[in-house]
């Protein structure tokens, strides 16, 4: 009978599991966290961004942060800035995005860049996709956890 009972328990812990899934970026969302439009890099630490990004990742990503490569030789990687970029990272934080670059890229040397040049990295893929720069400069150690990305805005 106990087993029976473990059985029939399965699908409904997969349902629930599949829920707060599906349910967790609304939940971020909802609880009143920041966004990236609320100025989270400033204008200058995504022009250093700019300075960074070329070299490492533009290779792969394209000059134009769009996923087009600009060497020949390798294989278009997914833009990292507009659109389809924002649509792909809705719902998930900050923090998501910079532990994603910093632990993962350049793919062919992670962890090569500093923390600091990954967020300058980040800051200049958010200009990028048109957010607005503010007067605090993006920082790993400044609450990053708590800014939702949301998609570019109509």
């Amino acid at each position: 009978m106990v087993l029976i009972a473990r059985a029939s328990l399965r699908p409904l812990l997969f349902v629930a599991a599949l829920g707060a899934a599906f349910s967790a970026p609304a939940q971020t969302a909802a609880a009143g966290a920041r966004s990236i439009r609320d100025g989270i890099f400033t204008a200058e630490q995504a022009r250093r961004g700019k300075i960074a990004y070329t070299g490492p990742c533009d290779r792969c990503h394209g000059f134009k942060l769009d996923g087009a490569s600009d060497d020949p030789d390798m294989l278009p990687a997914p833009p990292v800035a507009g659109p389809k970029f924002l649509r792909k990272w809705t719902g998930r934080t900050v923090v998501s995005l910079f532990e994603y670059v910093r632990t993962t890229m350049p793919s062919n040397n992670p962890g090569y860049l500093s923390d600091a040049e990954v967020a300058d990295i980040v800051a200049y893929m958010l200009s990028s996709s048109g957010i607005p720069a503010g007067s605090d400069e993006l920082r790993p150690d400044r609450g990053l956890a708590a800014i939702v990305i949301e998609p570019a805005s109509d």
